[in-house]
Parts: C-alpha cells; sequence; structure tokens
C-alpha cells in the first residue's frame, strides 16, 4: 500500500514540541511525515529522534520565513497533504491566506487553530485578519469546545476536524515522587495575559499567611514590564520569595525545573488552551490555574488540578496552600488518571482526517 506523504508547516518553529508529538501520531497511519520550518534545537533538545526537516534554514528570521514559503510553492506537489499552523505575518498582512487558497485549491489542506486570535492581540485589523482566514479555509482541524464553536460562527461552512492535544513529555515522567518541595513555577513568556502580576498579589497574600513557598517565574518577557514586575515584587517586600529567570531556556532546563516542583501557576487572564498544562500533567505535576480556556473540561473533574474564578486571588492562594499541604495525593491522582499521553486517540480522527480532506 502507497504511504501518504504529510506536510506539517510550522514556518517559525513557534510550536515545536507540539510538532513533534502530531507528527509521531501521524506516523501510525501508514504515512511518512515531514516537516517544514525552522528546527529550535533548543526545544527538541530531550529527543532521541525528530522526523525529517525540510526548507530553509539561512538563520534570519523574516528571510527564512519568506523563503521557506516560496519553497512551499514550488514543492507541494510532492506531497498528498498538507497540515498548517501559526501565520506570523497575519499581524501585518493578508497575503498569507492568499497563499494558503492558492495551495487548498491545488491540495489537501488542513489548517490548525490552537488559539483563535494571539494571545495579546487588542488591534481590530489583526482579529479581521483572522477571521478573513477561517472564513477562507475549507479545512479547519481544533482541539477544543470553545474553539469549535467559535470557529463555527466566523465560517458556518468551514469543515471542523477533531483533534486530541495530548499530553507533553510523558515518557519522561520520573518514576518516583518529589514530596518535600514548596517550589511554584510561573513559566513561559511573561506577558500580562499570563496573569503575573495575579502570581504576584497570590505570593504576597500567601506570605502574610506565613505558608512555605517560593515561586520561579521562567520566562522572557519585555524588558520594561519585567522592570515592573521586579519593581513591584521589591515594594511587596517578596524578594526572598519570587525569583525572575528572565529569559528563554531550552527544554531539558525547564522540565528539570518543573520535576522539582510542587506544582505550576496558571493564572491566565485569557486563553483557549496552554502548552504549560499538557507538559505539567505529562510529567506528573500539578497545577492551579484560573478558569478560562479548556482547562476544566481537559483537567478538572480529576482531582489532579485545582480550577478556580478567574481574578479570585484569595481562592487561587488557598488552592496553592491546598496543594502544597496534600501534594503526594495529587500527584499520585495525575498517575492515576492521566497515565496514557493521549496522543493515540488521534489515530481513528488523523485517519478520518486523510481520507476526507478535499
Amino acid at each position: 500500500m502507497k504511504k501518504n506523504n504529510i506536510l506539517i508547516v510550522d514556518f517559525n518553529g513557534t510550536s515545536s514540541v507540539y510538532t513533534h508529538y502530531l507528527s509521531n501520531s501521524l506516523k501510525k497511519n501508514n504515512t511518512n511525515v515531514f516537516i517544514l520550518g525552522k528546527k529550535k534545537d533548543d526545544f527538541l533538545d530531550v529527543f532521541n529522534q525528530t522526523n525529517k526537516y525540510l526548507g530553509i534554514n539561512i538563520g534570519v528570521k523574516l528571510l527564512d520565513y519568506i523563503l521557506n514559503w516560496l519553497w512551499l510553492i514550488l514543492n507541494f506537489k510532492k506531497f498528498d497533504r498538507i497540515i498548517i499552523q501559526w501565520l506570523q505575518l497575519l499581524k501585518y498582512t493578508r497575503l498569507e491566506v492568499y497563499l494558503i487558497n492558492f495551495l487548498q485549491n491545488r491540495i489537501p489542506l488542513v489548517y490548525i487553530v490552537h488559539n483563535v486570535y494571539p494571545h495579546n492581540n487588542n488591534s481590530l485589523k489583526i482579529k479581521k485578519r483572522y477571521n478573513f482566514l477561517y472564513k477562507t479555509c475549507i479545512n479547519i482541524a481544533v482541539q477544543t469546545k470553545e474553539i469549535k464553536t467559535k470557529i463555527l460562527e466566523i465560517n458556518p461552512y468551514a469543515k471542523i476536524f477533531e483533534i486530541q492535544h495530548g499530553l507533553f513529555f510523558r515518557e519522561l515522567r520520573d518514576v518516583h515522587f518529589n514530596c518535600n518541595s514548596n517550589k511554584c513555577l510561573l513559566v513561559g513568556y511573561v506577558s500580562k495575559y499570563k496573569g503575573v502580576e495575579d502570581a504576584i498579589k497570590i505570593a504576597k497574600i500567601l506570605s502574610e499567611r506565613g505558608i512555605g513557598f517560593s515561586l520561579e517565574i521562567i520566562g522572557f518577557g519585555d524588558p520594561s514590564y519585567l522592570n515592573e514586575l521586579n519593581k513591584m515584587v521589591k515594594d511587596l517586600n517578596l524578594s526572598d520569595k519570587i525569583k525572575f529567570i528572565s529569559k528563554e531556556v531550552n527544554t531539558k532546563f525547564l522540565i528539570d525545573k518543573i520535576k522539582e516542583a510542587s506544582m505550576l501557576w496558571l493564572p491566565y487572564k485569557n486563553i483557549s488552551q496552554s502548552g504549560v498544562a499538557y507538559t505539567s500533567i505529562g510529567l506528573g505535576i500539578p497545577f492551579v490555574a484560573y478558569n478560562v480556556g479548556n482547562f476544566k473540561d481537559a483537567f478538572g473533574g480529576k482531582v489532579a488540578v485545582e480550577i478556580v474564578e478567574k481574578g479570585n486571588i484569595n481562592e487561587f492562594s488557598i488552592a496553592v496552600e491546598k496543594l502544597l499541604v496534600h501534594s503526594l495525593t495529587y500527584k499520585k491522582n495525575i498517575r492515576r488518571e492521566f497515565d496514557n499521553d493521549l496522543w493515540d486517540r488521534n489515530e481513528y480522527l488523523i485517519e478520518n482526517l486523510i481520507k476526507n480532506v478535499e
């Protein structure tokens, strides 16, 4: 039987880890899988083997992006299906939407929606460009009910494929529990929608209660915003409780930090789904989060995480204290309820996608 050649496009390497796991799940279905885009070795440093990357990597970000689009236009006929995600130039122009339309009229193409709009977007122009993208795409893959509903509101005629977002790094989960830690983590790009200011206020509440804990905030961010946050920490006398690691770190460093932690904090103000949540549970570490996006649907109700009302910092602090006291119970529950990495649930969905995308 002839194998399908599938190309996964992630021009900027925005979701390198997700692309790694997605490509592996596709390989189980009589396919050859290739990836077009920037291979970020620091994000893939924990994997012994990755799928083949194609395209051009000169090292100049914008130039590579443009050249890889050109590569795709010239080479798309070599593949049976194209899966594309993360269009960075939509911040500035509709050009990529026209290119997608060119491709989908010549080859079966699916666009994966991770979040309907960029997290930090306040621009009506950018929102309109994304709406134009969703109105243009024939086949759209989604991973949450919320995203599916929003996409169908924008384009009732879109052919929607529901796929499963699995856990990250389940295979690297430690055999033995670390139950002596009172370390808390907030990881990822540091920006306002991540609720970092709320996290600092929560730390203040815990400190005033005399709770033993520490909080590390790991991730790059705008220097002026990081200065504001550091000043806030200093003004609240929390310098002994909160530490910033303000840089982009490799995946191994991040995994080691998470394994050492008691929990992760996700006080996000607005998000559809979070790779940090799938990483936390994959590694067997509980988290506390605001009730946004798919957190409750995907992880709530299994006594493995704590989900609280958005913006309720007092309730969040109580949940943190609860996890600190009952850390072992939560970690055992994660192992019981999330033993499988969930990616294999994509097998029949991917098979359906391959057969039915036109």
